[in-house]
């Protein structure tokens, strides 16, 4: 257990030097709703049935900074420190690379409930974007949580599959554009065609979107307990297949 925590921390200052991983990690989401909340508002609008731009469409929103941050920046940051030797250095020491993994999932997700949290209370203090309750507030950011760990996952399973840098990021792009834009989080779901939507609504960003929308509103995780599962089988796949194609080099 000390070496596991030692370990969380070395990642974490390493992740903390890195001025991208900074700007994505903990930076990206309260500057992203800063962002929508000054350009757009959230006036009550027609629209949005009454609702205001924010209010309408917030929950959607965290979905896309997890994309971006978890199958574009976490690939070409891992993909980086192999190529530059920095992963090299743990091979010559009995770490297990699950090990090393989850350390640094631990310290991911530690810098990412720091900014998904400034994310939410820049919402609700800011720009007036109310949950149904406290207790919804602190559903959502769980939830928001386990779809960071899920797609993470996802991640550092693309990491392990690249050595170059442009293939990791292309193949991130490929992925993240398509999950966004079938997701609600970009446009709505009921925009899509049908043959689209049959298949889409089974995407692990879609599910998260319904989920924290679901929980933001005051619904219960009974009510949203397959999107809760499908995210976690999701994540625990990508992870096992993380570790098990994971190259220190």
């Amino acid at each position: 257990m000390r070496t596991f925590i030692q370990l969380c921390r070395v990642t974490a200052m390493r992740a903390l030097r890195e001025p991208v991983t900074v700007i994505f990690a903990v930076l990206f989401a309260p500057a992203f709703i800063g962002c929508m909340g000054l350009i757009f508002g959230n006036n009550p609008v027609p629209e949005f049935g009454g609702k205001g731009f924010l209010e309408a469409n917030f929950t959607a929103f965290p979905g896309i900074v997890i994309a971006i941050s978890a199958l574009i920046i976490v690939p070409v940051d891992l993909v980086t420190q192999r190529g530059a030797g920095v992963l090299r250095r743990f091979r010559a020491t009995p770490l297990n690379p699950a090990l090393y993994l989850a350390a640094d999932v631990v310290s991911r997700l530690t810098l990412g409930l720091v900014s998904f949290a400034a994310m939410y209370a820049i919402a609700v203090l800011g720009f007036g974007v109310r949950p149904a309750s406290a207790g919804a507030f602190i559903s959502t950011l769980a939830a928001t949580m386990l779809g960071l760990a899920a797609f993470l996952a996802a991640g550092y399973l693309i990491a392990g599959r690249f050595r170059n840098v442009g293939a990791a990021q292309g193949l991130g792009n490929i992925l993240m554009y398509p999950l966004i834009f079938t997701s609600g989080a970009a446009v709505p779901l009921a925009m899509l065609p049908p043959s689209i939507l049959s298949i889409a609504k089974y995407s692990p960003m879609t599910q998260l979107t319904y989920l924290t929308r679901g929980l933001w509103e005051g619904e219960g995780w009974g009510e949203h307990w397959i999107a809760a599962l499908i995210l976690l089988v999701f994540g625990t796949v990508c992870a096992a297949a993380a570790a098990r194609f994971f190259r220190w080099e």
